[in-house]
């Protein structure tokens, strides 16, 4: 059995600016591969298992049709396209990477693709952090979000990553500032 999928190629280029002569054939990867980064942490492994199994039985309805159609397959494109944006100019076949170039359009500077890459990251946080609302508010019709035991990935409340860390080490220790300016010595 293949790996199932929140979205189709067809919703991911509906979803996005891609042009529609894209091979699903390479996007597909990304969309899983979001799917894991990204769903899965915010659902937890066992809820993506009862969505993926209700999928499968083609059983899903109610708040898990809800949660899959309107706030998943909001946020999955974004993130899929922003995994898939680096790799659609380069192609690497038999140990060489190939840069691909238009005849009717020109390339994007480094800094321009990754100003495009961060507003495409941007978008799908949006929809990630709806995602995350409409579960906890309804906490109630999801009771596998809070089951993962193990080397399960539980769910996380926290989307918005400002690139500093400042959870706590360990439990009963404090984190300051000192902490952080001592640690260069």
């Amino acid at each position: 059995m293949g790996y199932v999928l929140f979205i189709s190629g067809e919703k991911l280029k509906e979803s996005t600016d891609k042009n529609l002569n894209v091979d699903n054939s390479i996007l597909l990867p990304f969309v899983r591969e979001a799917q894991k980064l990204y769903v899965e942490t915010a659902l937890g492994t066992d809820l993506t298992q009862h969505l993926k199994d209700e999928i499968i039985a083609v059983t899903w309805a109610g708040a898990d049709k809800t949660l899959v159609d309107e706030y998943v397959g909001d946020m999955l494109p974004g993130y899929s396209l922003y995994h898939a944006l680096p790799y659609l100019r380069f192609k690497v076949e038999n140990g060489n990477i190939y840069s691909k170039t238009s005849e009717t359009g020109s390339a994007l500077s480094t800094e321009e693709a990754q100003h495009f890459r961060e507003e495409v990251l941007n978008t799908a946080s949006y929809y990630r952090e709806r995602l995350i609302d409409y579960i906890r508010n309804n906490i109630s019709s999801f009771p596998e979000y809070s089951t993962n035991s193990g080397a399960d990935v539980s769910p996380t409340t926290e989307n918005y990553y400002a690139g500093m860390n400042l959870e706590r080490p360990e439990q009963g220790t404090e984190l300051t500032l000192r902490d952080f300016l001592s640690a260069g010595d």
